[in-house]
């Protein structure tokens, strides 16, 4: 008999170890996708914070391309917009909504680019042009990474038996995030 209270014991112990464990691995899965779209959100704002730069020294040399940097600069009105007052906008959603207007904006404006003699022959201009083409490289390498940590997490809390620790400890799957890039890299 003192046996099975020993094994009992045993067992029980392993299953609450397993349960730790399996907890704290996904926390930190949840951490991690936290640490990257914090990251992608960084180099969005860096961004948003050359935009006016960009238009300003683009403004003269690209006045065909006015309704385009106007639209450009807009939309990077109404980013802040929703960021500075989430209860006025759409929330994430309409962020993110607003962030891939945005590459859109800046894919048409970056052919223009390429065309434009005058362009080509202003380094400040292609100084921050070569930044923000830079910048949007990072943002999408975060959203990728983001994107593929949040395949793995979502995985994981549907694997039995990892699935009981999730559906007992309310682990929820995350969603993938869109973000649209204009210097021809892959979406995330």
């Amino acid at each position: 008999m003192v046996a099975v209270g020993w094994i009992s014991m045993v067992c029980l112990g392993v299953l609450i170890i397993w349960c730790i464990y399996t907890y704290n691995a996904f926390r930190d899965r949840q951490s991690m996708i936290d640490f990257w779209w914090d990251e992608a959100e960084a180099h969005l704002r860096l961004r948003r914070d050359l935009i006016p730069s960009l238009v300003d020294r683009a403004r003269p040399l690209m006045a065909s391309e006015t309704p385009t940097l106007e639209r450009i600069a807009g939309i990077r009105e109404d980013i802040i917009r929703d960021e500075l007052h989430p209860e006025n906008g759409g929330g994430d959603d309409e962020t993110e909504h607003l962030e891939n207007k945005l590459s859109a904006a800046m894919l048409s404006l970056s052919s223009s680019f390429r065309d434009n003699r005058s362009v080509q022959m202003n380094p400040e201009l292609l100084t921050v042009m070569s930044e923000l083409v830079s910048i949007e490289g990072r943002a999408v390498t975060a959203c990728e990474e983001y994107n593929k940590l949040t395949n793995d997490y979502n995985s994981s809390i549907k694997r039995f038996p990892a699935n009981l620790v999730a559906g007992m400890l309310h682990f929820n799957p995350r969603e993938k995030r869109i973000f649209g890039t204009w210097d021809e890299a892959p979406n995330c």
